[in-house]
């Protein structure tokens, strides 16, 4: 019997290693294959770019000569159409770039109090064009706030972008700044540390089943968009990238008929 059981064990571990084996062999394969697909996509975006950005001149030099009225819905077809891929393009090196990891955000000193207004407030203007309303609430004293001044921006115009699009006309966008302050205790000593919050929110729910997908390249939630007003999949993808960069951290929820980003940065 004691032989038996050390044959069944002996098989039993056998078994396991050539399973591990096979499973990291699997595992190898797949992460070639990505980096494969990054390479590939990285290389197209690269050839790509530079035919887009002459078919965006010839189609600026065009709407200089008169053209009849039909031509004109042609041409601007044509225009947003190469500014939608040269988008999609730009987001796809922005991904491919974050996600290497090689390349280190400078810092610059944001004086949020004026800065914030030059963000905001091209989106008040393209909300009233829907008859939409953007609600704008922060504290009455905003700090100063240590950050990457480019990658900031682009992650706030996303979020304001997306709910702008996600709202139908008439609807109520929000966007709420809080600063917090935390304290901890370390050998009988109080340590404060600041970190600021922006919120902004859509009366647009997204199914519980769909949140921890929604930060995936190419992922759009699924019959979100009634709307049509179109998108690549990249742009949260690359929100969570610029958020990590800069040491923050991003969370989504969705109830009651409202979605809420919450980016939380350090001061």
């Amino acid at each position: 019997l004691y032989q038996q059981v050390q044959t069944l064990n002996t098989d039993l571990e056998k078994q396991v290693q050539d399973r591990t084996a096979e499973l990291q062999q699997k595992v190898q394969e797949l992460q070639q294959l990505n980096i494969l697909k990054d390479d590939f996509l990285s290389t197209v975006s690269h050839e790509l770019r530079t035919p887009l950005s002459n078919m965006k001149m010839a189609i600026h030099m065009l709407k200089v000569f008169p053209v009849s009225e039909r031509g004109q819905e042609y041409l601007n077809i044509l225009d947003t159409e190469c500014k939608r891929e040269i988008n999609l393009i730009t987001d796809l090196l922005d991904l491919q770039r974050l996600e290497g990891g090689t390349e280190l955000a400078s810092t610059d000193v944001i004086d949020l109090a004026s800065w914030l207004p030059t963000i905001i407030d091209p989106f008040k203007s393209r909300a009233k064009e829907r008859e939409q309303t953007l609600k704008v609430k922060t504290p009455k004293k905003l700090p100063q706030i240590v950050s990457n001044n480019n990658s900031l921006s682009r992650i706030l115009a996303e979020l304001l972008n997306n709910a702008c699009k996600y709202t139908q006309d008439g609807g109520e966008i929000k966007f709420i700044v809080e600063c917090n302050q935390k304290k901890s205790s370390k050998k009988n000593l109080v340590e404060s540390s600041f970190s600021i919050k922006f919120m902004i929110s859509n009366p647009s729910e997204i199914p519980a089943s769909e949140l921890p997908k929604i930060f995936n390249k190419f992922y759009r939630v699924p019959n979100a968009d009634p709307w049509k007003q179109g998108g690549t999949g990249l742009g949260l993808a690359l929100v969570k990238k610029l958020v990590e960069q800069l040491n923050g951290n991003i969370l989504v929820t969705s109830s009651n008929g409202w979605t809420t980003f919450t980016v939380e940065m350090p001061v």
